[in-house]
């Protein structure tokens, strides 16, 4: 994944995880960086390795790997200090990503489809185009819903009818939305809230006759 990683970088690579260990392959997830405490409910998210924390063991795994999916990003410079070792590594590189303007030749398979509302939509893809959808569990639906929903700021942009249909078929499959919901987006330190508070009080500039406000 990605730098800083977010919602739909942990949550499609986290879903994939946990699909191909299902699929009896043995895996491991690097981030290039360390990440937010709200994604930290994901399932085995704990044993997600920061590169910037144990780098000479995330070196060993990529080098011994015989194929590298690289999710939410399209390009290796977004993976920091990963890069180098990325582009020597023996192992494949296949690209799941949503992003404009990819370095393809950098990837042996894979597809950037802008059209796609997340990374996580586009790992529900893979799955399903394996003809592996009955694997997708709660589990794998949870990281995928929560890479989907944030994504799209709650539903509220880049959706369709497809990606509702989706989210229909995972809670078939035991998802708990409103759960993640409440983990991701109702779970903010207090320091959030006294920050919210301050800006809105004290930073918020508005101009009635255009209906506009700005912080």
């Amino acid at each position: 994944m990605h730098q800083k990683p977010d919602g739909d970088a942990m949550g499609s690579t986290l879903g994939l995880y946990h699909f191909l260990n299902k699929s009896g392959h043995t895996c491991t997830v690097i981030s290039p960086t360390n990440w937010a405490s709200f994604l930290n409910w994901m399932p085995d998210c704990k044993k997600v390795i920061d590169y910037e924390a144990q780098p000479a063991k995330a070196d060993e795994l990529i080098a011994d790997a015989d194929w590298i999916f690289c999710l939410d990003f399209n390009i290796l410079s977004r993976t920091k200090r990963m890069e180098e070792k990325l582009k020597s590594a023996k192992g494949e590189r296949i690209l799941i990503d949503h992003h404009q303007e990819p370095d393809t030749a950098m990837f042996a398979y894979g597809i950037s489809d802008v059209n796609k509302s997340s990374t996580a939509e586009m790992v529900y893809d893979f799955i399903v185009e394996s003809g592996n959808a009955g694997k997708i569990d709660a589990t794998i639906g949870e990281c995928l819903y929560a890479g989907v929903m944030t994504d799209t700021g709650s539903f509220h942009h880049n959706t369709s009818a497809r990606v509702f249909k989706i989210v229909a078929i995972m809670k078939e499959a035991g998802l708990d939305d409103t759960r993640i919901q409440e983990l991701v987006l109702n779970s903010q330190p207090d320091k959030y809230l006294k920050l919210l508070g301050h800006c809105l009080h004290n930073r918020m500039e508005l101009v009635p006759e255009l209906k506009f406000g700005l912080i």
